[in-house]
């Protein structure tokens, strides 16, 4: 039986990677079977899981084995089950989630009219602990309720394990490129952060992104000023700084940061539009994110590459500490190859030097097929 759950959950692991925002985790347990009067968890056990974390309720598959010490005539249990899981993302490390899910559990062997196998419903909550390049530790407790047996008895689960994001390895793959060296004509192009005025523009508060002026009028309500009609804007109150699709809601973004001169160390100046975009991910679920960096033409190709990406996880890092969820982020590096307009000058140096934020909806927004 032991074998056989270790050929699952490695097969469940082979066949769901690819995906970059889908997660795997493993886990030990202990399982209390009997609680009529108090709980006894004296029962251990491990588990593996899969969960699709690109939708706002993220479906979880779960596969967990049990070794039964207090229950006679029963040896072990075997359960496969299929779970919603909500995160409740904040601005800190730790990630409170509940969970609620169906499944069957298999009694090796069973006890009639007493211990018999039987699907089940379950639900519990837990706590997941960011740690770096997708991984999080979890700590999980879930209440699991037999159905349609003689005897509908419940148990009680306390786990622990780690999870990491597939896919998240490119991001640190490309974190271990050499070191770049200062690219000194950059030092020469980049521009002051904000050049002096006698009537200073306020800086945008903490709720929203900073915006340009909405250059879409349309002669029906668009309360945005986003160029969509109210009518089906499924994305209301989207900031003007945005591209935004057919219905309103946000696809691309470019945030002009800058960085310390040839290195990925973002300057004290551009941290709060950081800020406030990781403030708009945290209230605007079901996106996920692309990070792409860009540069100019100054220096070789290889070495812009290598900057670009550094620059675009200098980013990512940034949103991870807010608490967006890293299975919703990816990073890139684009380095000189598309620029807005020619290298030429230095406007257009500074102009191709940005950061761009992609945003994609796995899950259908109403009207679309």
């Amino acid at each position: 039986m032991v074998k056989k759950i270790l050929f699952y959950t490695v097969s469940l692991v082979v066949l769901a990677y690819g995906s970059h925002s889908d997660e795997v985790g493993f886990n030990v347990s202990t399982t209390s079977i009997i609680n009529e009067k108090h709980s006894k968890f004296s029962n251990y056990g491990f588990g593996g899981s899969f969960q699709m974390s690109r939708y706002v309720v993220s479906p979880r598959f779960d596969l967990d084995y049990v070794s039964v010490s207090d229950y006679k005539g029963v040896s072990s249990l075997f359960k496969g089950s299929a779970n919603g899981v909500y995160e409740f993302e904040n601005s800190t490390r730790v990630l409170p989630y509940g969970l609620i899910g169906l499944g069957y559990e298999r009694v090796s062997p069973e006890v009639k009219n007493s211990f018999e196998s039987h699907p089940f419903m379950q639900f519990g909550a837990g706590l997941a602990y960011t740690l770096s390049d997708g991984y999080k530790m979890r700590f999980e407790a879930r209440k699991l309720q037999i159905l349609s047996g003689n005897n509908e008895e419940n148990e009680m689960i306390l786990s622990l394990g780690m999870s990491f994001a597939l896919g998240y390895k490119e991001k640190t793959e490309v974190k271990k490129v050499p070191k770049i060296q200062p690219i000194i004509p950059v030092l020469i192009n980049i521009p002051p952060l904000a050049p002096p005025s006698s009537t200073p523009t306020p800086r945008p508060r903490s709720n929203t992104l900073p915006t340009n002026p909405c250059p879409k009028k349309i002669n029906a309500p668009d309360k945005d000023r986003d160029g969509v009609e109210d009518r089906i804007d499924q994305c209301p109150n989207t900031p003007c700084a945005f591209v935004v699709d057919s219905y309103g809601c946000p696809v691309k973004l470019t945030l002009r940061i800058n960085f310390a001169i040839g290195s990925a160390r973002i300057e004290k100046g551009s941290m709060y539009k950081i800020s406030e975009f990781g403030t708009f991910l945290l209230r605007n679920r079901g996106s996920m994110v692309k990070i792409i960096g860009h540069t100019d033409s100054v220096g070789t190709d290889p070495d812009n590459l290598a900057l670009s990406i550094k620059r675009a996880n200098a980013v990512v890092n940034k949103l991870l500490e807010m608490g967006v969820s890293p299975s919703r982020i990816t990073a890139e590096g684009r380095g000189e190859r598309e620029p807005l307009v020619s290298n030429s000058t230095n406007e257009g140096k500074r102009q191709n030097r940005r950061i761009e934020i992609i945003l994609s909806y796995p899950v259908s927004r109403k009207g679309v097929k």
